[in-house]
């Protein structure tokens, strides 16, 4: 579980679990196998994204954190950085949230695989850069992500990720979405 750099995060977490978990290492576990039924159960079809929007994406992270934080689907009021990535200051989250899903909400046709992942690869970033809420945010937003690009008729594969590669490439999309793209291009399938 890797800590974002501000105060008690830990201490945060750990209070604020359903299970009473007094251990980082316990959480971990628990929060991955938590989530693994709930990722598991969307992809079975057992729970579908009700709306490509704010509220949506809430409900979304809701239903995956549900059994482990009392946070679930709560957008945070702390301020995050993760190394020298500094998020989305907690005070614009709603109005940036906005703009970000009235985007999603107008994005038109993609003409071909290459604009797929351009797209995809600047909404991904839109939203790790928001990161609204204190723990989960990156697998939320892949599995939102994921269910938008078959609303546009594309399949991506994020099973296959090399890590290192992605991260690597979440990293740099702050600045630049050249290698982010190009993930997407590996991944999608029409």
């Amino acid at each position: 579980m890797e800590k974002y750099n501000f105060g008690e995060d830990a201490s945060y977490l750990l209070s604020h679990n359903k299970l009473g978990i007094q251990t980082l290492e316990q959480l971990e576990v628990a929060e991955a196998y938590a989530f693994m039924i709930r990722a598991l159960e969307i992809e079975n079809g057992l729970y579908q994204i009700p709306a490509f929007t704010k509220e949506g994406f809430i409900d979304l992270h809701r239903y995956l954190f549900q059994d482990i934080y009392h946070f679930a689907g709560e957008f945070r009021k702390v301020q995050l950085s993760k190394g020298t990535t500094r998020f989305c200051q907690f005070q614009y989250i709603d109005r940036m949230a906005d703009e970000i899903f009235g985007a999603l909400h107008t994005e038109g046709s993609w003409q071909d695989i290459a604009m797929a992942a351009k797209r995809l690869a600047y909404f991904k970033t839109e939203m790790n850069m928001l990161h609204p809420f204190r723990e989960g945010n990156g697998r939320a937003i892949r599995i939102f992500i994921h269910a938008y690009a078959r609303t546009k008729g594309y399949e991506w594969d994020y099973t296959n990720l090399v890590k290192e590669e992605y991260i690597k490439a979440m990293i740099e999309s702050v600045v630049d979405t050249t290698a982010l793209e190009a993930i997407f291009l590996k991944t999608l399938y029409k």
